[in-house]
């Protein structure tokens, strides 16, 4: 069963990872030239990149947990520094750029979750949970899918500096 829905996470990551950057190409001229939105433009892709990337290392080393937890624990480092430096960059004060924030500092815990998971075998005994490992960082994933689909609408949506909002 973790192997199917990994297959799935991976092929649906991958799917809108194609699907955010035909987006990028609408905005292109926009998005490129301003430093703050091509990076987020990136930080959105690793919302997709990263649990489509710890979903194929599942599917490859399904036996070889060595080799799980360690693509795991590297893509939470990855998605944890990412999540970090856009948590503590400097942005505005709208109501959508605290909504970003708070949802960052969550992506940021759930990557902390998936290091923790992934780098202590015995994590989820030790707090009585009774799920395996795999499927704790499935749910950990999917939270950050979540995200990660809604902050690409939220910056897709949002106006660039000079436009009105749209009502």
């Amino acid at each position: 069963m973790q192997e199917t829905f990994y297959a799935t996470v991976a092929q649906l990551c991958f799917a809108l990872l194609g699907l955010w950057w035909i987006v990028v190409q609408f905005k292109y001229q926009q998005w490129m030239t301003d430093p703050s939105h091509r990076r987020m433009a990136y930080d959105i892709s690793l919302y997709f990149i990263l649990p489509g990337i710890m979903s194929l290392v599942s599917l490859l080393a399904a036996d070889a947990k060595f080799l799980w937890r360690a693509g795991f624990t590297l893509a939470g480092i990855l998605g944890l520094v990412e999540s970090f430096l856009m948590v503590t960059s400097a942005g505005g004060t709208t109501s959508r750029s605290i909504w970003l924030r708070l949802g960052r500092a969550v992506v940021l815990a759930l990557y902390l979750l998936i290091i923790l998971f992934a780098a202590i075998a015995d994590l989820p005994q030790r707090l009585g949970l009774p799920l395996q490992p795999l499927e704790i960082e499935g749910l950990l994933n999917a939270l950050i899918i979540f995200l990660g689909v809604n902050f690409a609408w939220m910056f897709f949506a949002e106006p660039m500096p000079g436009q009105a909002s749209p009502q």
